[in-house]
């Protein structure tokens, strides 16, 4: 399956386009200071729209070209990792211009659950997690997730990743009740901020421990697919996204789908019922990896071009906007 060069530019258009409305309405609707450029000479966050808009268009581009997704899609989600802890590292050693709100906050994805269930107030990440999930399903997981790209250049160091047992598959279900839980009980106790703080960072650092100890030497998604909790959210609520990864019946059965998908969400059994398992993204690295052109993404009764086109735009547009505003 391949899509047209006129498909591709004219999708390249529309996410630079879309970016730029979307930017454009952020910033007359939003306080002064949205974006960071702004803040250091008024009136050059029209050129940071500009930058970000035509950055949109390029991705586009390059996500819709054959055997490109998976290093691609590494390579702009480590963009936007560094991007954005590189404003966190400055917000805290050089100024707090660099700061969304000139407040810290902790960057550990968990928060984004415990936080406002241990305050009882916050809930901007939660709906703006939220948000992403109704326009992408659980794609926050493979194009979004600022902690999540240190997993994914962790594991694509290795060529072919070595799965853990089926038990691992509830092991970030038993994370997640317990931060809940903790979550409540330190709420109930009127725990202080820095006891809350500090089990954030401790939970924060295991979660890197987990990157660099299981992702970097088993070659698969260990933090994002058996330990982060909202990653399991994600894959839950992901769900009511009518994108899907689908596999035809032109599929030979070479499984070499299977060692593609670092998130483990594809198996023979996933092969032969045609769907992709619990805990895919949508990243639509196992694309790349199909000879035979079987695999790609199905949005109702669109073709598979038009479907694939369509996430494309609506991830390259989510991704670039976050890349645009999303700060501490």
């Amino acid at each position: 399956m391949k899509i047209l060069n006129k498909q591709i530019g004219n999708a390249a258009i529309i996410s630079t386009l879309l970016t730029a409305a979307f930017l454009y309405m952020s910033k007359m609707k939003s306080p002064e200071g949205l974006f960071l450029l702004d803040r250091f000479i008024p009136g050059l966050g029209w050129f940071q729209i500009a930058v970000i808009a035509v950055y949109a268009g390029i991705i586009t581009h390059q996500l819709l070209k054959e055997k490109n997704i998976a290093k691609t899609r590494i390579r702009i989600w480590s963009l936007f990792s560094i991007v954005f802890f590189s404003q966190f590292i400055a917000g805290i050693l050089i100024s707090d211009i660099f700061l969304m709100t000139g407040k810290l906050h902790i960057p550990i994805p968990a928060v984004i659950l415990a936080g406002p269930v241990y305050r009882g107030e916050g809930f901007f990440m939660p709906v703006l997690f939220l948000s992403t999930i109704i326009l992408t399903g659980p794609a926050w997981c493979s194009y979004l997730c600022y902690f999540g790209a240190m997993d994914g250049v962790a594991a694509s160091g290795k060529k072919k990743p070595l799965f853990p047992k089926e038990s691992w598959k509830t092991l970030r279900l038993f994370i997640t009740i317990l931060i809940i839980i903790t979550a409540i009980i330190l709420r109930v106790i009127k725990a202080s901020p820095f006891i809350a703080i500090t089990g954030a960072i401790i939970f924060g650092a295991a979660g890197i421990l987990v990157t660099f100890l299981i992702s970097r030497k088993k070659g698969f998604m260990g933090h994002c697919s058996y330990y982060c909790p909202i990653g399991l959210i994600s894959n839950i609520l992901g769900k009511i996204s009518p994108f899907r990864i689908k596999i035809d019946s032109s599929c030979n059965s070479c499984m070499a789908c299977i060692p593609a998908c670092r998130y483990n969400a594809l198996s023979v059994k996933n092969i032969a019922t045609g769907s992709a398992g619990f805990n895919c993204t949508l990243c639509g690295d196992c694309i790349d990896s199909c000879s035979s052109h079987s695999i790609n993404y199905k949005f109702f009764k669109l073709s598979p071009e038009k479907s694939r086109t369509l996430f494309t735009v609506i991830i390259a547009v989510v991704h670039a906007v976050f890349m645009g505003i999303a700060r501490i």
